[in-house]
């Protein structure tokens, strides 16, 4: 399966990848980047192509490709394994490539202006209040598994500390004192693989009440409560400090750790050949399972799936972030789509890891996370690999995948809630500082087991937000290949199935949210379900809106185009 997916992908890239960049965005290695004409050295500053990949595929492989494909399972493999490549082939690759290059030849501007130049100052509002809480349900739901990570697995916390001080040297190394950067990279590697020994032989465990997979939470503070304020702090690091100290060489390094351990998946698939025991096809809607989320498989394979096929949260690194290092046009197939398709392999690899596995002695995948460390480290063994060693690599590889989203996704939300706030309120939101800090106390507050337990209700919502979030930003693609008269038939489709799909499946999560079996009206006290639900009501009349601001926006450019 794996194999397939990378033979189909390597002719995705070869071919339809290719052929768009030059036929229809038409890059021009000739014409210069917002990198190169707005150089600062803090946001701006051209990037060789290599080192922006690895920036660009560790700033959008999280845990969604990773935990969305095995909660998928409860539907089959071949459902999830369907999706996650003739997705990322037709869709997945064309939204981040397509929104790294809008970016691009738009001065390296985020969505925000973008939006309000191409549809109106009242979408750009929309959208921007859509971002901020988008980014704040992925801040959540990511810090809760991060933190119980970290908590089970006490031989994560030393390889991760490794990770984050050898990534801020090598910055200081290549950007201040112009280090050959093939010597770091390869130094700095070394030393984190040998972090995973480390953390072996020194696991540490947080010294404070552990917090159960079920059951009562231990009184505040508890160990759960001290490994979301490392995580948070981590976040609020990358969040003010400049990218090159912090952000960029962290992703940087980490893509060849997490790398490492995807081809070690690969490899030890390949040699043990093992077979599938879970089903190829289930049915198309069992209202007996306990997975959540759950529900037919469309919509909700297609949300579930989540990063493994697209994910609009890279439309948010390609415009915010990638662009403004971008070295030349011509590199922006391979940093956005490469980095997509690559991302596919690694979805590819999660869903292999677990359906490997008997699905009695994984709970029906009720514990992705859990799942998917007993899946790696048995194809590790395959390798050779002891046990204990593939099962510290595969938990530190999972949380890198997180926390290496988490700290731009507070960077982005900062500078959202400052521009949100206003001239007024704006003054104090524009402090880095107490904006980074409000954020980490809301994500606090949504993913905290002693309030509410929201976090229970938040992956599908984060789900279906995130491909709305990516349907929206195709829908930016399609009006700005509108106004430049380029054919937008290979973005409008992929926008229009994306934006039925989440629409249906935000409504679908809003009804199980208040009727469903484990919904508010089946037990008043779980008023976090309540929250959820107020939630994804907010992000479907936002979507909603943005849909008829957008359609406004098609009719507008297409008659200015018939008459220009």
């Amino acid at each position: 399966m794996i194999l397939t997916g990378i033979i189909l992908y390597a002719i995705a890239y070869w071919g339809y990848v290719k052929w768009f960049d030059k036929n229809v965005i038409m890059s021009d290695p000739k014409r210069e980047t917002p990198a190169h004409t707005y150089m600062d050295g803090v946001e701006f500053f051209p990037t060789n192509k290599y080192i922006l990949f690895g920036f660009q595929w560790k700033s959008i492989a999280a845990l969604g490709p990773v935990l969305g494909p095995i909660i998928a399972l409860q539907w089959g493999w071949l459902p999830a394994f369907l999706w996650i490549v003739f997705g990322t082939i037709f869709i997945g690759w064309i939204h981040d490539y397509g929104s790294l290059m809008v970016s691009v030849r738009s001065e390296g501007a985020s969505f925000g202006p973008i939006t309000y130049e191409l549809i109106s100052p009242r979408a750009r509002t929309i959208l921007l209040w859509y971002i901020l809480w988008y980014i704040i349900l992925i801040l959540s739901s990511f810090t809760n598994q991060v933190a119980r990570l970290f908590q089970r697995f006490p031989v994560s916390p030393i390889p991760v500390l490794i990770v984050a001080i050898i990534g801020v040297i090598v910055g200081f190394l290549t950007y201040r004192f112009k280090v050959n950067i093939v010597y770091t990279t390869v130094i700095a590697v070394i030393i984190i693989f040998l972090g995973i020994w480390a953390g072996i032989a020194m696991p540490y465990t947080a010294p404070l009440e552990p917090v159960p997979a079920t059951g009562p939470v231990p009184p505040f503070p508890n160990a759960l409560d001290f490994w979301m304020f490392i995580t948070l702090l981590f976040c609020f690091l990358g969040a003010v400090l400049p990218i090159w100290v912090f952000i960029q060489p962290i992703n940087y390094l980490s893509f060849y750790l997490v790398y490492a351990g995807v081809i070690g998946v690969i490899i030890g698939a390949l040699i043990g050949a093992p077979n599938y025991q879970y089903s190829m096809t289930t049915t198309f809607f069992d209202s007996a399972l306990k997975v959540t989320p759950s529900g037919p498989l469309w919509p909700m394979m297609f949300v579930t799936v989540a990063c493994g096929a697209i994910s609009g949260w890279h439309s948010l690194i390609g415009s915010s972030v990638s662009s403004k290092q971008l070295d030349t046009e011509p590199d922006a197939h391979f940093v956005g789509g490469g980095a997509m398709l690559a991302e596919g392999i690694m979805a590819l690899v999660a869903l292999t890891s677990v359906a490997i596995l008997n699905p009695a002695t994984t709970k029906n995948v009720s514990d992705p996370a859990g799942s998917f460390v007993t899946g790696a480290r048995t194809l590790f063994e395959n390798l050779g690999i002891p046990s204990n060693v593939g099962e510290g690599l595969a938990s530190v590889m999972l949380i890198i995948l997180a926390i290496t989203i988490m700290h731009i996704g507070l960077r982005i939300t900062r500078l959202v809630l400052a521009d949100l706030a206003g001239p007024k309120a704006g003054g104090i939101f524009k402090n880095k500082y107490f904006s980074a800090i409000v954020v980490c106390i809301i994500v606090y507050i949504v993913t905290s087991p002693h309030i509410g337990a929201a976090f229970q209700y938040i992956w599908g919502t984060f789900g279906g937000a995130n491909q709305l979030m990516a349907g929206l930003a195709l829908m930016i693609v399609s009006l700005w290949l509108t106004k430049e008269k380029r054919p937008r038939v290979y973005t409008m489709i992929p926008m229009l199935f994306m934006l039925v799909t989440t629409l249906s499946a935000l409504t679908y999560l809003i009804y199980i949210g208040i009727f469903g079996p484990t919904g508010y009206l089946a037990d008043p006290t779980r008023w976090g379900a309540l929250v959820a639900v107020g939630v994804n009501i907010f992000l479907l009349i936002l979507g909603l809106f943005m849909c008829y601001e957008g359609a406004k926006a098609f009719k507008r450019l297409r008659a200015a185009a018939k008459t220009a």
